[in-house]
């Protein structure tokens, strides 16, 4: 039974997925284009997850340390880690303290060294 719903799931994923692709295909042939908020958002999210990325290059580390190190707000680190956490981007590893120590996953390393 759990296989029938997962093989579900992933059916209605992926047309949601598609429907996603089709939506933002009619806008771009429309010509129109994303609000100046929006493109500056993702410029920023984009720019966090980088930055975030490069810290746990030399290591492993808790979101306490990233977050002094980045100095950002723990909560924000929190919330991108968890983010990258989610689609296998980091890997949590042994923990201190209380905290987790977070690490690149090894596919991700290995892109970023292929560059």
């Amino acid at each position: 039974m759990a296989e029938a719903e997962a093989k579900a799931e992933a059916k209605a994923e992926a047309k949601a997925e598609a429907k996603k692709e089709l939506t933002v295909k009619k806008l771009r042939e429309k010509g129109v284009k994303p609000k100046k908020e929006v493109l500056e958002r993702s410029k920023e999210q984009r720019r966090i997850i980088k930055q975030i990325t490069e810290c746990l290059k030399s290591g492993p580390k808790t979101i306490p340390e990233i977050a002094s190190e980045l100095n950002l707000p723990t909560g924000v680190v929190t919330w991108y880690i968890m983010t990258l956490w989610k689609y296998g981007q980091v890997v949590a590893g042994e923990e201190v303290d209380g905290y987790y120590k977070y690490e690149l996953a090894a596919k991700e390393v290995k892109e970023e060294e292929g560059e």
